[in-house]
């Protein structure tokens, strides 16, 4: 009875992380995933006049935004995304406009996507790169508005950055912290977790 009552705290620690692990790492991928697919139907709705529909705000944005609320899938909850950024980055995924050229979504409220009464619960609360001002031209965009000393001098790369608050599943963390020096560690509010993915838009000749 004393060895039991001694191992077992141990054993329930170590299976309680291996749980928050697999919950945790669920999470991330799909994070991961909604970032990377998002980017992809980003590439592929333009907004500089070339894609007829597509140029009605916010047809284009909530594409991006429906995709990722059908990829975070369970155990995993759309329901724990804080924010969805649109940005015009680099090859490198360097923000252009010194960080500033992004459209952020926040996850709150609703938008009206089109007059069928399609809509996304999601709010736009800033829109430093709006749908259209993203070029998808090979020869550039000259017409369209840059950001500072950065123009639309060939086809954009565009990104989509999702943040993610993961909250415990099990009371690993707060047994955790019981232990002598685990000081927040892991962090009591849990994880937030953000994922970004940057790709070059499609292009039109």
């Amino acid at each position: 009875m004393v060895e039991f009552a001694l191992v077992l705290p141990v054993f329930l620690l170590v299976l309680m992380a291996v749980i928050e692990f697999s919950f945790a790492f669920n999470a991330f991928l799909s994070v991961s995933f909604a970032s990377r697919n998002a980017t992809v139907i980003a590439t592929e709705t333009c907004g500089d006049g070339t894609c007829g529909h597509l140029r009605e705000f916010p047809f284009s944005d909530c594409q991006i935004l429906m995709s990722i609320e059908r990829d975070m899938m369970a155990p995993a909850s759309a329901q724990q995304i804080g924010q969805v950024e649109i940005m015009w980055t680099d090859a490198n995924g360097v923000i252009k406009g010194n960080g500033s050229a992004i459209t952020t979504w926040a996850r709150t409220g609703s938008t009206a996507c089109n007059d069928d009464g399609l809509r996304v619960p999601y709010t736009r609360t800033s829109n430093q790169y709006p749908h259209d001002e993203r070029c998808s031209i090979v020869n550039g965009c000259p017409t369209l508005d840059g950001v500072g000393s950065d123009t639309h001098a060939t086809i954009d790369t565009i990104g989509v950055r999702i943040t993610y608050q993961y909250n415990w599943h099990t009371p690993y963390a707060a047994v955790f912290q019981l232990l002598p020096g685990a000081v927040d560690i892991p962090p009591a509010g849990g994880w937030q977790i953000t994922r970004s993915a940057e790709m070059r838009m499609e292009p039109t000749l």
